[in-house]
């Protein structure tokens, strides 16, 4: 009777070594997650050779940055924005753009989403990028997004 047993004995317990190792999937490596970072250091870059910025809002209209001064000011708004790792995710996009720095590009959106990872900014300078990305856009398109404030 224990003999005909022990094959399920063995299959259960090999059942339940296979889901531990499932589960656990090794040490987890993540260690941003709820540390405060730059924003700059969550992207592994400094903007120091950013020489384009193409905006596109979520109504589809977009623009380009290209004079220094501006790209500087968004740059300088970039690198002042701490963030942390987030489970939750943002409802649409106010806008996203492609900075191009060098021959890199790095897509940024309004909801701090980068890498398939959900940011939430830790300080006010987050909504500060965004008004002033809106504020260029409205300057530059007449009756952007008019129900957005």
């Amino acid at each position: 009777m224990l003999k005909a047993r022990i094959p399920i004995y063995m299959s259960m317990l090999l059942v339940l070594i296979a889901l531990f190792v499932v589960g656990c999937d090794g040490p987890n490596n993540d260690d941003t997650k709820g540390k405060v970072m730059s924003l700059t250091g969550v992207l592994k870059s400094d903007f120091s050779n950013v020489n384009e910025i193409d905006v596109q809002f979520s109504d589809g209209n977009k623009f380009s940055v290209t004079d220094s001064k501006t790209i500087q000011d968004i740059v300088s708004r970039i690198k002042s924005i701490e963030v942390r790792e987030t489970d939750s995710k943002g409802v649409g996009y106010l806008y996203f753009f492609d900075l191009k720095d060098g021959n890199q590009t790095y897509r940024l959106d309004s909801n701090l989403t980068f890498g398939g990872k959900n940011y939430e900014s830790t300080n006010d300078n987050s909504k500060k990028l965004n008004d002033f990305i809106l504020k260029l856009g409205r300057d530059r398109i007449p009756g952007l997004l008019p129900g957005v404030q």
